[in-house]
């Protein structure tokens, strides 16, 4: 099960770093939320969760109409079998 952990961060989708997902786990962070509409690749989610052992990192909304089904969901299984229970995928419509 994902665990979130008791405090989380939300900024858009892509105003993360690395260096910055690193020093929020380091204080103690649970989840970085990802906002805005990510693509179907959920580019820079594995860079977030390379620079982190236990940190999650979700997406608010991953937009059904915007990113064709089949390629999220290799995603998220190429995302879960390389950092197990660490990736929330939110999906949605606007």
């Amino acid at each position: 099960m994902t665990q979130l952990g008791r405090f989380g961060v939300w900024r858009g989708y892509g105003e993360f770093t690395p260096d910055g997902a690193h020093e929020l786990e380091e204080l103690g962070y649970g989840t970085l939320w990802l906002g805005g509409s990510p693509g179907a690749e959920l580019p820079n989610v594995e860079d977030l969760l390379a620079a982190t052992t236990s940190l999650t990192v979700a997406t608010s909304i991953v937009n059904v109409w915007a990113s064709p089904a089949k390629e999220v969901a290799e995603s998220f299984h190429r995302i879960d079998s390389r950092y197990p229970g660490r990736f929330l995928l939110g999906i949605g419509g606007r």
